[in-house]
């Protein structure tokens, strides 16, 4: 017997009309006449549920109609298949939602201890906002230490640091004005530019690395004495280290 046979028959003996077990459905009285005629056959959730409300075992629901069993079986595949791809997408949802969590959490952790040590050392070593909006300190006559304010990037930035971390030391000499940046730890470049016409009269642009650790030829080329430029290159290493390094 087909399925749409054994539709039929089931029908019947409950004393159903096409209309009373099409309402149980949800589906038309013409749909069932397809299924009985089997012009047409009931999804795999609704032969599961004619199986279940008329207690009869889908291998008897599906005995001998070969068509059926072959569609069935085929949904069934394509049901676990779509089933497992379901589960994979959780899972790999489930692993980003992880794992931007945790994200979350070095960035807070990170941002919090970053802005809370900057903030410290502002205060411990007497930093002042000044008109352009850096922070600053007063070393001695005409020297002046700068860091710009900071704050870390966004948390969708994906960045574990300061956008720019940089520190800065202005001289003002008799002649000369004379820039310092550090833009790492122990790693600075300098420049004297002349008060009367603004042209660089000297740089550390052509330095070699082993250059910056000779104090005399630093302070020769920006006008400094060794010893002023010894004290200012130590300060400046001492206060990167304090704002920047990573503790």
């Amino acid at each position: 017997m087909t399925l749409g046979s054994n539709i039929q028959k089931m029908r019947k003996e409950a004393s159903l009309s096409q209309e009373a077990f099409a309402e149980m459905f949800q589906v038309s009285r013409q749909t069932i006449s397809n299924w009985e005629n089997s012009k047409s056959y009931p999804d795999l959730e609704t032969i599961i549920k004619i199986s279940d409300s008329f207690h009869i075992s889908l291998d008897v629901l599906l005995k001998e109609d070969l068509i059926m069993v072959k569609t069935f079986d085929h949904e069934v595949k394509s049901t676990r298949k779509y089933a497992r791809a379901l589960v994979a997408i959780a899972v790999i949802f489930a692993l980003l939602i992880g794992s931007f969590g945790i994200y979350s959490c070095i960035y807070f952790n990170t941002k919090n201890k970053l802005e809370r040590n900057f903030e410290e050392q502002l205060k411990e070593n007497d930093f002042y906002k000044n008109k352009s909006g850096y922070y600053s300190m007063d070393y001695g006559d005409g020297i002046v230490y700068s860091v710009p304010n900071q704050s870390m990037p966004g948390l969708l930035d994906f960045t574990l640091h300061f956008h720019v971390s940089n520190l800065y030391c202005n001289i003002d000499l008799e002649d000369t004005y004379v820039m310092i940046i550090w833009q790492d730890e122990n790693d600075f470049f300098a420049s004297a530019t002349s008060k009367k016409d603004e042209k660089v009269v000297g740089s550390t642009s052509e330095f070699k690395g082993n250059d910056f650790a000779d104090m005399k030829k630093l302070g020769d080329e920006i006008g400094l004495s060794e010893e002023e430029a010894g004290k200012i290159i130590e300060k400046g290493n001492e206060l990167y280290q304090d704002f920047y390094a990573k503790k």
